[in-house]
């Protein structure tokens, strides 16, 4: 994967202290494409101790806002307009790792789908709208 040519500049923006408090990493982004890693973390988990389904949808939402960013003009910002989330396996340990990947990119929304993997396995798949602000 190529590097985005404002990769400093998105992973500034696109990190709010709320994703450095859950320990995300961005690992690359191209144009339309964005793949963030997160090591799993005590905090990370539930009272069943699995990792929290809103750490994984927030996982999700910051690659795929990220992916959505990367193909705005220099003048917009973005925003979640809608999510859908299939959860297909528990995660306890480990490192997961997300792919946001702009599927249409319209004049008003954007089409963003989301997948999270760990050890070959899929962990969870999303398909997002995000505005064009």
């Amino acid at each position: 994967m190529t590097e985005h040519p404002k990769m400093v500049e998105i992973m500034e923006s696109r990190m709010s202290a709320f994703t450095q408090s859950l320990g995300v990493q961005f690992h690359s982004i191209e144009r339309g494409i964005c793949v963030l890693r997160l090591p799993v973390l005590e905090h990370h988990f539930n009272s069943t101790n699995r990792v929290h389904g809103g750490v994984i949808f927030s996982l999700l939402d910051s690659a795929m806002g990220a992916a959505a960013f990367s193909v705005l003009e220099s003048h917009e910002s973005t925003a979640t307009i809608e999510a859908k989330i299939n959860y297909t396996r528990a995660v306890v340990a480990g490192e997961l790792e997300c792919t946001g990947k702009v599927v249409h990119a319209g004049t008003r929304t954007i089409i963003v789908d989301g997948e999270i993997w760990q050890d070959g396995a899929l962990v969870a798949k999303c398909l997002g709208t995000f505005a064009r602000i």
